[in-house]
Order: C-alpha cells, then structure tokens, then sequence
C-alpha cells in the first residue's frame, strides 16, 4: 500500500482586521506590531479589572499588577500589545467573609477579576470562579508559584495577559484565510459529570478564519436520548442565530472530536438538513487518539516536520500539528497524530476534504491560553476546556450559568 504526503504550507496569523498587510507568522510579534485583530471594534477605552487577593500577598499581588501595567523584561505590558489600557478600579484584600466580598464585586461592574492564590487549593478556585460566574463576571486566576521565580515570569504574564483579553471578549488574531466566503465552522462536544449520570451538550460557533463568536448550551440532562434530542435543537438554534447575525453561510462545517454514537451523528444530520436546507455542510471526525504513528526515517531523531499530512484515502488524512520546526524538535517524545476524517454523510464534495485539512491544521494556531500553548485545533481546544470547565464547577451549577447568558460570546473557559 502507497501513502502519500505532503507538507503543508505555514500558516499565516491575521492581525488588525483594518489592514490586509496586518500578517505574521508569530503571534507575539505580529502583536507587537499590528495590535490585535479586533483593535478597531474593541469597543472600550479601558478595560475596568478587579484584583483580588490574600491579604498576606501583598507583595505578589504588586508583581501581578507591576508586570501587566508596566511589564516585565521585553514585555512591555498590556496595552503594548492590545490597544486598550488595563485600569484596575479596586484591590481587594482578602482575610475573612469571602463570599461577603464576592457579593459585592457586580455592583462595581468590572470586565475580569484577577483572583491571586496561595496554593492550588481546588475549594476556593471552584468557590471564587463559580460566585463570579454566575454574575456573568469572567475571571483569571494565578497562583503564587508562577510569580515567585524571576526566570521566565515575563512569559508567565504575557500569557496571563493574551488569556485575560480574550476571556473579557477580545480576538488577538485570526488566521489568514485565502477565502472570503461566509462559512461557520461548529464544534459539537458533550460533558460529563464524575459519576457519568449528568450529560451536557454544548456547541462553539467559529468565522471561517476561526473568529469565536459564541457558545450554546442546555441544561445537564440524565437519558441519551434527552441529550440526543436537546443535540440536535442546539445546532438548529445555533444556526438560526448565526444567520441573524452573519446571514446565510456559503458552507456549514462541523467539528466532532469525541467517539460519537450511532444517534448522535443522526442528531447532527438531522439538525445540519433541517437548518441548511440546500448549504453544503461536512463532518469531520478529529480523533486525538488515533492508533497511527508518523516518522522520518531520514532525520535521526526520527520526527518529522510539523504540518506533515499523509492521505489514507479521499476522505481521510493523519495531520501532525507538532513536530520538527526548521529542523529543531523542543519537545520530548514522538508528536501526536490527528486523525482527520470526513463522514460519509456529508453533502460537501470531496474534492473539498484537503481544503478541511488544511483548516484544520490553521485552526491549531488559534491557541489563546498562551504564546507556545500546545498545538490543537481551536474548535476541539474549547471543547475540552468547557468540558473541564462544566466537571470543575459542578454540573449541577451549570443551569445557573447557562440561563444568565452573559459570557456566552467570550472565551470565559480559557
């Protein structure tokens, strides 16, 4: 059996949507020069935060505020990169009746609160997180230990920094796509709670050049077949919306990373024919935990270059998001294989599938948790954050968020 493959071609950043000139290869230096993508449609002069802290880390709460106004080492601070100035309008020290202080942080309507912690002390995360939550209020959390070390903290607060920006609605960069069409990518994943009793669906909406633009979501349910139904009136609503917003898409694509079951593709069918009516729409399987290993024989570390896609057939290719980059390697271990697979009941032509591919592998560099975050495609990245996000927070407190609705445009899980 023959395989063939190619290296794809190095995927360009998009930054300043008012200049087409705004492109750069690295994120941090396209940042640097052109601010972020939605500089022009930000819509805020500053972006009003909150730090809360253990009245005992004084010091370290004045290094956290130190490095994101004023910045550290090449870092320049925030509003270097992003435009907008950081203005924090409250320090809140933090000895006792914390819930009483948390009680009183929406009336000071902050966009972000920074919550600085002793420890990784998972209580008070979910406690802190889930309080402001539920007052449509996102929030950012640092541990000590990330600023304790002199060495590399201005790496710490860059990424502190580009998370912070998008999780109060923010786009640092898109990709640059070739094509101006009007096409929506969804992500279509589902939760579960410790026990395995409580299933959620939920739903990213991403632009052709993977602009997030919102999240849909339902309440927990227990039966499939709730979940099953609730699936398929979530895309259909999602879709709706869209059109609202956007118009009628040229093309629907769908991004499923989970195993799925029998009755789940049926409900994503069902949705995409009932909504599109004639748009062409494709699903495509990303499967993480594919049993295919990919090697260099000719280099003698045996790891090939990033961007290496082997086709396995017309509707089915293995990707390597990771890899060597100009022939350096700086990770250890063998990079992860995608699996990349178009189902047979898309109505997209395959002579569309590399065009998938190749989106795919540009979706991977939309990664806002940090500058060097691990390689994963965006739409299966807020996937499994969100997944984490529900399970962190306890299922049983996802109604209360969902039903506010206040954080579902921006990247709140990040």
């Amino acid at each position: 059996m023959n395989l063939y493959g190619e290296i794809l071609k190095e995927s360009k950043l998009r930054f300043d949507y008012s200049s087409s000139y705004a492109e750069d290869t690295y994120s941090r230096r396209g940042l640097s020069r052109h601010g972020p993508y939605d500089s022009n449609l930000f819509g805020k002069d500053k972006i009003r935060s909150i730090v809360l802290f253990p009245k005992d880390l004084q010091s370290e709460k004045q290094i956290l505020l130190d490095g994101l106004l004023k910045g550290e080492g090449t870092f320049r601070g925030f509003e270097s990169y992003f435009k907008v100035g950081l203005a924090f309008i409250e320090e809140i020290a933090v000895s006792q009746n914390l819930n009483l202080l948390l009680d009183k942080i929406p009336s000071k309507d902050p966009d972000i609160v920074f919550v600085l912690l002793p420890g990784r002390d998972t209580n008070l995360y979910t406690q802190i997180k889930l309080k402001l939550f539920a007052n449509g209020i996102p929030s950012q959390m640092v541990t000590v230990e990330r600023l304790k070390n002199p060495n590399g903290r201005q790496y710490t607060i860059e990424n502190i920094a580009l998370a912070s920006y998008a999780k109060v609605g923010g786009t640092p960069w898109t990709v640059s796509s070739a094509e101006n069409e009007n096409n929506l990518i969804l992500g279509v994943s589902r939760a579960q709670d410790y026990s395995q009793k409580y299933l959620v669906g939920f739903i990213t909406l991403f632009t052709n050049d993977g602009d997030f633009l919102f999240m849909n979501s339902k309440a927990p349910v227990i039966e499939w077949e709730a979940y099953v139904k609730g699936l398929s009136e979530l895309i259909e609503s999602a879709i709706s919306e869209y059109e609202s917003r956007k118009g009628v898409p040229n093309s629907i694509v769908v991004h499923f990373h989970k195993r799925p079951g029998k009755k789940e593709i049926e409900a994503i069918e069902t949705a995409l024919r009932s909504a599109t009516k004639e748009i062409p729409y494709a699903i495509v399987h990303l499967n993480e935990y594919s049993n295919f290993r990919l090697f260099d024989s000719s280099h003698p570390t045996y790891i090939p270059p990033k961007g290496l896609k082997v086709n396995l057939s017309s509707h089915e290719a293995l990707l390597l998001l990771d890899g060597r980059i100009k022939d350096k390697r700086r990770k250890v271990g063998m990079p992860r294989v995608l699996d990349v697979r178009m189902d047979k009941r898309s109505t997209m032509d395959l002579t569309k599938f590399p065009g998938l591919v190749k989106q795919v592998y540009d979706f991977a560099h939309i990664n806002w948790r940090g500058f060097n975050a691990a390689a994963i495609p965006v739409t299966l990245n807020y996937s499994k954050l969100i997944a984490k996000m529900v399970i962190e927070i306890g299922i049983q407190n996802w109604n209360q968020i969902i039903a506010e609705g206040k954080m579902r445009d921006k990247a709140w899980f990040l």
